[in-house]
Parts: structure tokens; sequence; C-alpha cells
């Protein structure tokens, strides 16, 4: 016991699987030589949980390699980093308000995992009495290691995600402090100090939602944005949603008829804000790939000016609409077309200034032939 304790010790953070991912939160994925390993569901989330109450939930580590591995549980706490979700872990004593890591209890200090095998590993979180109200989270880790010539090494981590409500005086409330379209290159760490975009000469366009919150829990915004051209008609078929489980794991995905707003479900953390982006790419239509799999083609061109609408709730909260406006001015196409279109102007001018001038010289040679005719003397023969 007390070596596996001493391991966990000295375990840094190398990678962290792309599992967490799913959960709406960006991470590191592991070391190009790391285990097969895989844990699931990549989150879990637990709502009015009292304090002095105690939770539960089972962890499936499946082991994709042909020997056991051996791997070291550990805990963290995470915070928000950034606004495109990612996670700051957060090892050893916290006195934040938001922590969760010292209310979790593992079975063991290292689990092996078979070959090729699952295994299904319990945890508990116990809410101390006089725990704060409101959002707290959390990380159990797994961590593979090997061990050669006394030496210990580390592959990788791979966990899931902790997000525990604890009932009393919460605070659910947020606000969009930022819908504006943007290039299709913008990145969510600089939306809230780069210049947005009114006009584009082609697809995709970027289309920004920046939410705060300004409560004590987690919240998921979620909503979509309608798209109408100029005449005001609402456009079909211009977003792909995508579709996931209650614990963040993707399913699929789908042609819709709007810009899906958070489809995969992430969560903005309190005192934090997080920026989603959609991409209107063009027109879908489904097709088949060369495996014989449905996909989505986006083709098509944008012409004019295109209003967007907002439509965003969490929780019991809908927010009221917000309405932006673009315009899609395909110049590549169009100045060709302009400059044929002066040029074929300029030859019909041209035409019919060479075709008056030609009707002038015409008219003017037969007026000359006439009156050269009029002064002819006439010869008259007398018999």
């Amino acid at each position: 016991m007390q070596f596996f304790s001493s391991i966990s010790k000295i375990i840094a953070y190398l990678a962290i699987s792309a599992v967490l991912a799913t959960a709406g939160i960006s991470v590191l994925t592991a070391p190009a030589h790391a285990a097969n390993i895989t844990v699931s569901p990549p989150k879990f989330e637990f709502d009015a949980v009292e304090k002095g109450g105690r939770i539960t939930g089972t962890i499936t580590i499946t082991n994709g390699d042909a020997e056991p591995l051996v791997l070291i549980p550990s805990v963290a706490d995470f915070t928000a980093q950034g606004e495109a979700g990612k996670p700051a872990f957060i090892e050893g004593d916290d006195t934040s308000a938001f922590s969760l890591s010292s209310w979790i209890t593992l079975p063991a200090e290292a689990i092996t995992v078979p070959a090729n095998e699952k295994l299904e590993v319990p945890f508990s979180v116990t809410v101390p009495e006089n725990a704060e109200a409101g959002g707290h989270f959390g990380t159990i880790f797994f961590s593979p290691v090997v061990q050669a010539e006394g030496n210990i090494a580390v592959q990788q981590k791979v966990g899931v995600l902790l997000l525990v409500r604890v009932s009393g005086e919460v605070r659910e409330t947020g606000e969009v402090s930022i819908f504006k379209s943007y290039p299709a290159d913008i990145d969510a760490e600089t939306v809230h100090e780069a210049k947005s975009r009114l006009f584009f000469s082609e697809f995709p366009v970027t289309l920004a939602v920046r939410f705060t919150n300004t409560g004590n829990v987690h919240i998921k915004p979620v909503g979509t944005i309608t798209l109408k051209n100029t005449f005001g008609n609402e456009l079909a078929r211009v977003g792909e949603e995508t579709t996931v489980t209650d614990n963040g794991a993707i399913t699929g995905s789908k042609l819709v008829d709007y810009l899906p707003v958070n489809d995969r479900q992430g969560n903005v953390l309190p005192n934090s804000s997080r920026v989603f982006l959609s991409s209107w790419q063009g027109y879908g239509s489904l097709v088949l790939n060369e495996q014989g799999d449905r996909e989505i083609d986006w083709r098509g061109t944008g012409f004019g000016r295109y209003t967007a609408t907002l439509s965003l709730s969490y929780g019991d909260t809908t927010l009221p609409a917000q309405t932006i406006h673009f315009w899609i001015i395909p110049w590549m196409i169009i100045l060709p077309s302009l400059a044929g279109l002066i040029i074929l102007i300029l030859l019909i001018l041209f035409w019919r200034k060479y075709s008056r001038e030609r009707l002038k010289q015409q008219l003017r040679e037969e007026l000359e032939a006439e009156q050269n005719i009029s002064n002819d003397p006439i010869d008259h023969e007398y018999t």
C-alpha cells in the first residue's frame, strides 16, 4: 500500500486521454505509445445532492492491450482555463469553493485490468455537512504504469469528469456577452478581443456565441441559430447537429435547418465565460461515401444580406432572442461576370456608334449620288 502511495506522488501529467473531450471539455491526447485503455462514461453529473449526502457511481475501464494493466487511481479538481472549454487540473489540497476531489472515495490504491477485458470500478462522493451550495468539480484519473529494472514509467492518464450540484442557495444565472459573425479561422480563445466581420466573399461563415456564467453552479446553455435570406425566407439544410448521450458520449450527427449552439452539451463553470462556435458551411445534402456510409456534402454559394437569430436557454431559463446581420458577396464570381458585362456593354455601344456612322455615311453617299444625277446635262435628240 505504501509503495503505491509513493508511486502516486511522483506521477506527473504527461498527457490526458481524448476521452475527456467528449465531456465537452478539450484536453490533451495520450502519447503515441500509450496503453490502449478507455474509460466510460466520460463524465458524471449529479444534481440536487443534499449536504451530508452520499452518491455512488461505476466507471467501466476497457483494456485493449494483450497484457494486463496495473492502474493507479488518483483524483484532482478542475477549473475553467480560457474560453475554449479547456480544463485546468489541480492536484493536492484545494480550498476553492468549487473543490470536489477531497470528497471522492476510491476502492483501492491500485487495480489490475486483465488483457482485452473490462473492469468496473465503483466510487463514491460524500458531501460534507458544511459544503457550499452550488457546483463542485473533480476528476478521477487512472494511470497505467509499467516497472522495468526498478524504474516506474507513466504512459498516460485517462479519466472521467465529475460535476456535482449541492443543494442550497444555488444561483443559476448567465448571459450572452457576444453574438457576432467572424471569418472561418477565428479561435474561441480570441473571440472576446477579435474584430467581427460584416462582409464575406464565400462560405464558411462562423457565428460565435460567448456565454458568461455569473452564478455559482455549472450551466449548460444550448440553442439554435436560424438564418434568413434577403427576402426574409428561413433557410433549410444549413447545419450539422451532433447527437450525444446524457453522459456526453457522441453517437452521431444529423442535418438540420439551423446552426446548433453547444450541441455537444458542454458546461460553463461558475465565474467563467465560454465561446461556442457555429459554422455555416453552405447547404448540405446526404451522400454515400466510398465506404458506403452516409455523410453530409456542403455546396452552394451565398449572396446577399442574411439575418441570424440566436435562441438560447439553460435550465428553466430562456434568454431573449438576439439578431445580427451579415453579407455574403461572392466577389470571385461577381468580378469576372461584371468585367464581362462591362465589356459586352462597351461592345454594344461601339457597335451602335459604328452602325450609326455607317448609316450616316450610306445616306450621305446616296444624297450625293442623287445630286450628281440631277446636275448631269440631258441630251435631247430632235427628229
